[in-house]
């Protein structure tokens, strides 16, 4: 079985979330201002009788500056991973890498579960918990990732210019590879998700391994 695959990104699905990002990010940049402006002018003009509706105010324009910070922190990332360009997802018998996660190879040792999420039917995106010793030194994309370091790697259908199918073939597949040696569990659960009859996997002509 041939394990080496990439699969291009789609750019539509994250120009559209760069758009909705960016309509959320100058919604709450005018509710910050708004609302900072009325807990300092509350207190610099009617200081004390206004002082409950300053300090609401300004505990409301905290919550959005923080808001705020983070979704410009997420647009920063995918701008900057469209910029990159390159293949989505790169697939080989060492592991995978996902361009919107990472640069760094994720070995298929290092995964610890696998879950598929999907709603009305359809699969969005597969989620695979990783080794937290891994995840501590993995370089994630995002800023925020790397200060949390985050034990999943979530890879969305939509970025990836393929049909789900088989994106998902392609990431389960491996795992079931005796030269990959996955854990007892990790194998079930692939086995699990490729042999189940519903979502996108369902009406897919699999491949012989």
């Amino acid at each position: 079985m041939n394990l080496d695959r990439r699969f291009a990104v789609n750019r539509f699905w994250p120009i559209v979330y760069l758009l909705g990002l960016l309509i959320v990010i100058l919604l709450f940049a005018v509710m910050f201002l708004g609302f900072a402006g009325v807990s300092l002018l509350g207190i610099a003009t009617d200081f004390p009788r206004r002082i409950g509706a300053s300090v609401m105010s300004f505990f409301v324009a905290i919550f959005c500056g923080a808001v705020l910070l983070y979704v410009c922190a997420f647009f920063g990332s995918l701008f900057r991973t469209l910029r990159l360009g390159g293949p989505a997802l790169t697939i080989s018998s060492e592991g995978f890498t996902y361009l919107f996660a990472s640069d760094d190879l994720i070995p298929w040792t290092a995964i610890k579960d696998i879950h598929i999420d999907w709603h009305w039917g359809v699969d969005v995106q597969i989620r695979f918990q990783i080794d937290s010793s891994f995840a501590d030194s993995l370089r994630w994309r995002s800023r925020i990732a790397n200060s949390f370091k985050p034990e999943y790697i979530t890879v969305i259908f939509r970025f990836i210019k393929a049909s789900t199918a088989e994106v998902e073939e392609a990431l389960l597949k491996p795992l079931q590879s005796k030269s990959v040696q996955a854990s007892t569990d990790v194998l079930s659960k692939a086995n699990e998700l490729l042999a189940r009859n519903y979502g996108a996997l369902a009406a897919y002509p699999r491949r012989n391994a």
